[in-house]
C-alpha cells in the first residue's frame, strides 16, 4: 500500500507543477496587440494614426515583439528579457531588435493593466522621446470541444 500511496504522491506533484505552470506568473504574461501609439517629443507630438499590426507575446521571464507594415516594405521586431516590480514598473532587457543601437538597453516603463484585456505604457527612450502605447490583450483561439465527420 505505502508503493502506490508514493506513486500517486509523485502523480499529484506532477499534476499540480503542470497546471502551476500554465497559470501567468505575472498581469503582463501573454499575448498583446498594439491598439494605440504616441511618441513625445520636447517639441512635438507624434500620434500613430493607423498603428501596424504588432504584437508582443510575454511569457514569464522574456518578450518578443514584432510587426510588419501592411505593404511588406517594413518589418521591426526586437526580444529579450523583461522584469516588472509589483504591477506598474516594467522594463525591457533588449538583447536582439533590428535597430542595433537598442541592444543591450533597458528601457523602463510604467505600466497599468485595466482590467484584464488593457494594458498602457510609457517610457523614456534613449534618444529623448517618451513612447506611449496601449495594447489589447489578444484573445485565446476558442478550444475544439469535439470533431464531427
Amino acid at each position: 500500500m505505502s508503493r502506490f500511496v508514493s506513486i500517486l504522491l509523485v502523480f499529484l506533484i506532477g499534476a499540480v507543477t503542470v497546471v502551476r505552470g500554465q497559470v501567468p506568473s505575472n498581469v503582463l504574461e501573454g499575448t498583446w496587440r498594439l491598439v494605440e501609439q504616441q511618441e513625445v517629443y520636447p517639441d512635438t507630438v507624434m500620434v500613430t494614426e493607423n498603428v501596424p499590426s504588432s504584437i508582443k507575446v510575454l511569457n514569464s521571464t522574456h518578450f518578443a515583439w514584432g510587426y510588419q507594415t501592411a505593404d511588406g516594405e517594413d518589418a521591426l521586431s526586437g526580444g529579450g528579457r523583461y522584469s516588472l516590480i509589483g504591477d506598474s514598473l516594467y522594463t525591457e532587457h533588449i538583447q536582439w531588435h533590428t535597430s542595433p543601437v537598442l541592444v543591450g538597453m533597458d528601457i523602463h516603463f510604467h505600466a497599468r493593466v485595466v482590467g484584464d484585456s488593457l494594458w498602457y505604457h510609457t517610457g523614456i527612450f534613449p534618444s529623448g522621446y517618451r513612447l506611449e502605447e496601449v495594447w489589447r490583450r489578444v484573445e485565446p483561439a476558442p478550444r475544439l470541444t469535439h470533431y464531427k465527420h
